[in-house]
């Protein structure tokens, strides 16, 4: 929604009053929050490209509350590859206020080689006051350049084996790695994903390599033949989120290369849903907030980004999506059984953490993988 310009303002249609009274309504409270008007004219509402799933609506009045009644309008968002490609676009760093997505897709273009040719804003951490409640198992996720903060993780999370607890015994010791999407022992009734980076990946930790971004050619052929052996024992693959968290709500697959949220919206149909712990290495990532270099509303999009990283916003979060917040804050709050449950305590309790990059050769691993669905 735009500024309102004029005191003078003919209410034509529906929409329009509706517009003036939410203007309204958002500078009663910029001004009840010591927001000066002219800060607030300037931005009521924001334009982010980010995945919705990180702004439940349950968790909408913690931003308005601690901005002033800022408004987050999500715009589409495809994915990480599709957001650094709307951010580089001619006119990008102009059309959008904030970002937020995978943070190992900024360090590159987003960043630029040197000093200047960052695409993104410097971050002001004198605003951004809730900065430093970042883990520790997070800090070096925020990219930083000549003492200057440029990202900041707010979520995180990590790839995984979602399964029915009902039908396989947490205590088979095949859920503690990465073999369940693999073993004879449940042929048919297991689902992988239709993703060449997750399936070689996890593909290539059960087979025992050890960071699966190093591998080279020969290794990444490996792989594709071990895949192309084990999908003998796979029911489908899924493409997306409500198609693969039907196949174990109908019963169809016990176990399945899934996501957090997945587990999440499991529980709430009734199904006694885990997720695995991998021996071999949990991949892991955050998704990082930026703003583009020549946003009209940077001041306003870092109040979001500090609401974004507070106690209440993050267990919201946390709580809707089973998403961790990056905040130890909210982390500290939660009892030693949640905390065990969302992962919050991995590093705790030893789990080793494999970076989820992308490697060097993706060309080869997309190849490979479509090698393995045609065989």
């Amino acid at each position: 929604m735009k500024p309102i310009a004029q005191s003078t303002v003919l209410l034509t249609d529906s929409h329009a009053r509706r517009d003036f009274l939410a203007a309204g309504a958002a500078a009663s409270a910029a001004l009840a929050a010591g927001i000066a008007p002219s800060v607030w004219a300037q931005a009521a509402a924001i334009r982010a490209v980010m995945p919705n799933v990180f702004m439940p609506e349950a968790a909408r009045p913690v931003i308005a509350e601690q901005t002033g009644g800022v408004k987050v309008d999500n715009l589409p968002y495809v994915s990480p590859t599709d957001t650094l490609a709307k951010l580089m676009a001619p006119g990008g760093t102009v059309q959008y206020d904030m970002m937020i997505t995978l943070t190992n897709f900024v360090r590159g273009p987003a960043m630029g080689e040197r000093a200047g040719q960052e695409k993104i804003l410097a971050l002001d951490l004198s605003v951004i006051s809730n900065a430093p409640k970042i883990s520790a198992a997070h800090k070096d996720e925020i990219i930083t350049r000549d003492g200057k903060t440029f990202t900041l993780p707010v979520v995180w999370g990590y790839e995984s084996v979602v399964y029915d607890a009902s039908k396989i015994a947490p205590d088979d010791a095949l859920t503690q790695s990465w073999n369940l999407l693999f073993a004879d022992k449940y042929r048919g009734k297991i689902a992988w994903r239709d993703d060449a980076h997750g399936m070689i990946f996890t593909a290539a930790l059960a087979m025992g390599i050890a960071n699966p971004l190093t591998m080279d050619e020969k290794q990444i052929r490996e792989v594709g033949k071990w895949l192309v052996d084990r999908k003998k024992n796979v029911r489908t693959m899924w493409t997306k989120f409500a198609e693969a968290v039907n196949l174990i709500a109908s019963g169809e697959v016990h176990c399945m290369y899934g996501w957090i949220a997945m587990r999440a919206a499991l529980e709430k149909q009734g199904v006694k849903a885990a997720n695995n712990w991998p021996r071999e290495g949990l991949p892991t990532w955050t998704q990082s907030a930026f703003i583009p270099k020549d946003s009209k509303a940077a001041a306003t999009t870092q109040r979001v980004i500090n609401a974004m990283l507070s106690r209440d916003f993050g267990r919201r979060l946390t709580e809707i999506t089973e998403y961790p917040s990056t905040s130890q804050e909210v982390a500290d709050g939660y009892s030693a059984e949640y905390r065990s449950k969302v992962g919050f305590d991995i590093v705790d309790r030893g789990v080793k953490r494999v970076p989820f990059n992308l490697p060097m050769r993706m060309d080869l691993w997309v190849e490979t993988w479509n090698t393995v669905k045609a065989a």
